[in-house]
């Protein structure tokens, strides 16, 4: 199948009882549930979710066929606002050593078709706990917000393109902590891409679409291509 395919190349199962397959509905992010396999797919996209530069999640995009023969079936294709492609694979550390030579033929025929690859196991997507953070921010995603409070925020980040934290968001700007996390989880202003939440973290204004690249999966994962 090629890489423009929009379905899944395969129904998502449970391969075991410890391994739940999980759907996540995120209707104000994405155009579709974004299914995930393991607990570590799931905190990927927790967090992938909250990276304000990406436009579109699908699970299980396509299938390769590789030079050894062997089929390839990516765990995601990010689509970026600019319409850049990004193949993710996640895998568990221990992993990675066996599969090295797939995902090094993966990598190349995607860059051939102008795709990235990128790898990331639980050390990039656990960081800090950072996927527990992101979780906690999406619950806001709901909340209603009043007009005047969210363009007062929105006016307030847009003088300061360095960032505010949060507490002076609050304070200067007469607003709850919940008000900014819930345009957080909108995604119409910017966390850290470690998810900080605390009275010192900065929050910032989003980015225009030419510099997308300062907000790209590879630097919200803090993660060199590997």
């Amino acid at each position: 199948m090629e890489p423009d395919s929009p379905a899944p190349v395969r129904k998502v199962v449970s391969r075991s009882p410890v391994r739940t397959v999980r759907r996540l509905n995120l209707p104000s992010i994405f155009d579709r549930p974004v299914e995930c396999e393991s607990s570590l797919e799931r905190d990927f996209v927790l967090r992938a979710a909250l990276c304000p530069d990406v436009a579109r999640l699908q699970h299980q995009p396509f299938r390769l066929e590789l030079p050894s023969g062997r089929r390839y079936t990516p765990d995601f294709l990010a689509t970026y606002r600019s319409g850049a492609r990004l193949v993710i694979e996640v895998k568990q550390e221990a992993r990675t050593e066996r599969f090295a030579e797939i995902f090094d033929q993966a990598r190349s025929l995607l860059a051939a078709r102008g795709i990235d690859f990128l790898l990331l196991t639980e050390v990039q997507i656990r960081h800090e706990r950072a996927h527990e953070r992101a979780a906690m921010v999406l619950r806001y995603r709901k909340m209603a917000i009043d007009p005047t409070v969210c363009q007062r925020i929105l006016a307030r980040l847009a003088e300061h393109p360095e960032g505010l934290t949060l507490l002076a968001l609050q304070e200067q700007c007469n607003v709850a902590r919940t008000d900014v996390l819930c345009l957080a989880a909108a995604r119409a202003i910017r966390l850290s891409s470690v998810i900080a939440l605390d009275d010192d973290s900065r929050f910032f204004p989003n980015i225009p679409m030419e510099a997308d690249h300062e907000v790209r999966l590879e630097s919200w994962f803090d993660s060199a291509q590997r």
